[in-house]
């Protein structure tokens, strides 16, 4: 299979306008230092070094991603018995709040800074007695993208044509999701407790699966490929694996969820995870990532649509949701997340439908339908650009690919593939290519 290429896709979930071309503010770190229970806390050498509860400056130290060029800086002082008496910020090594601009006397303060394309390292030297908190944000208004309505101009392609098949070394995979360099596909195994690391070029290096708790089902690998999510629906929990730049993997957290957790969806601009509940009320988490790497209790939100869920996808410009409602006469919800997006009603699919994944162009979700004992497996296709409705359904049933109970569906970053995990015993990848299709 030819190397797959890398889509960097960056979006503002909410608030979208639909005349002219948006740009997009994304949080690229948001969060809480403190005296005393630091993230990465490390004493400075100053009367003979040490934080010994003298008011030592204390440094402690984030990395985040973001572009070339300048960005917002917020820094907020913590309540009148939690205020630190200085603080000195900085960024890649240089000062941007010195100690004289933000002390005890001073709320919130707001600077323009300039970052690095990729990594960038913030450094944060609270001065105080033991104890006081300072909070962060670093913002970044990204490029414009074209809104809504440009999506669906010119003509469009969309996967129906069987490529081959992947057998997988780790029986019954179930949920799939595409790096976002296009380098491996990520593959649950609810029945081993494993996730599969498959290269889908042989340059890529060969990673050994990875040990997770009880029965991993979603999964979504992150747009900066520093993350993957993993959901455990008999836990009720969401797992956090790292990536590190030598493709080590490790669990770092594990953070307690509603009901059935199933499945799982990055935004975009990875702000946000969307998590599908699969019980009878039919709720959507929405979780920040930033809250998530910062507390082991993270605020969440619910949206309700439909119920049963299990796959969850977010479209790229950030106006809907979509979810499969797996026992609701074989329908797909789209839940509108922009103020600007209208209602939809739900969509009919095929018998059973479970993974769910939008197109990197925003112009097709495709829907894995498991069928039943009467009723094959297939493929729906659902074209965004002609009113939500399906212009095409893949028996995937029958031959060449013979899926007896497909459940997972993910789109290729380049919008070139679309792999699809059949939870059998020995179970495979199978990968489609493109065909045609004008809107």
């Amino acid at each position: 299979m030819k190397k797959l290429s890398m889509l960097l896709i960056i979006i503002f979930i909410f608030g979208l306008s639909t005349i002219g071309h948006v740009s997009a503010e994304v949080v690229l770190f948001k969060g809480t230092f403190e005296r005393g229970n630091a993230i990465l806390e490390r004493a400075v050498a100053i009367n003979g070094g040490g934080d010994k509860g003298n008011g030592a400056p204390v440094s402690q130290y984030q990395n985040f991603s973001g572009m070339s060029g300048e960005a917002t800086l917020k820094v907020c002082n913590g309540a009148e018995a939690e205020k630190i008496s200085s603080a000195t910020i900085s960024i890649n090594g240089t000062v941007v709040v010195d100690s004289s601009n933000f002390n005890q006397n001073v709320g919130c303060i707001e600077e323009a800074v300039s970052l690095n394309e990729g990594d960038n390292i913030l450094e944060v030297l609270l001065k105080s007695k033991p104890g006081g908190k300072v909070g962060v944000e670093i913002l970044q208004l990204q490029p414009d993208i074209p809104p809504s309505s440009d999506v669906c101009d010119g003509d469009g392609t969309y996967l129906n044509t069987w490529i081959e098949t992947i057998f997988v070394e780790v029986g019954n995979p179930y949920g799939i999701s595409v790096s976002h360099d296009g380098k491996y596909v990520y593959v649950t195994h609810p029945l081993f407790n494993t996730v599969s690391v498959i290269p889908t070029s042989e340059n890529s290096p060969v990673i050994e699966p990875i040990a997770m708790e009880e029965k991993p089902v979603g999964i979504s690998a992150s747009y900066d490929g520093k993350y993957v999510y993993v959901t455990h629906p008999l836990s009720n929990k969401l797992s956090v694996i790292s990536i590190s730049d030598n493709n080590n993997y490790n669990v770092i957290k594990t953070i307690p969820l509603g009901n059935k957790p199933w499945g799982v969806s990055v935004s975009p601009n990875g702000e946000y995870i969307y998590v599908s509940h699969s019980d009878t009320y039919g709720s959507v988490s929405i979780i920040s990532t930033s809250d998530i790497l910062v507390t082991d209790n993270p605020p969440i939100n619910t949206v309700s649509a439909g119920t049963l869920h299990k796959g969850v996808s977010v479209s790229p410009n950030g106006d809907y949701v979509y979810v499969s409602n797996y026992l609701q006469e074989g329908t797909v919800s789209a839940i509108p997340i922009s103020e600007n997006s209208p209602v939809i009603e739900p969509i009919a699919v095929g018998v059973n439908p479970t993974g769910v994944s939008v197109s990197p162009d925003g112009k097709y979700v495709y829907v894995v339908n498991s069928g039943n004992s009467t009723v094959p497996s297939t493929v729906s296709v659902i074209s965004i650009c002609d009113n939500n409705t399906v212009i095409d359904t893949i028996n995937v049933g029958g031959i060449p690919t013979n899926l007896k109970n497909p459940t997972g569906v993910s789109v290729s970053p380049d919008g070139n593939y679309v792999y699809v995990t059949d939870y059998v015993t020995g179970g495979t990848v199978s990968v489609f290519g493109l065909s045609e299709a004008t809107q």
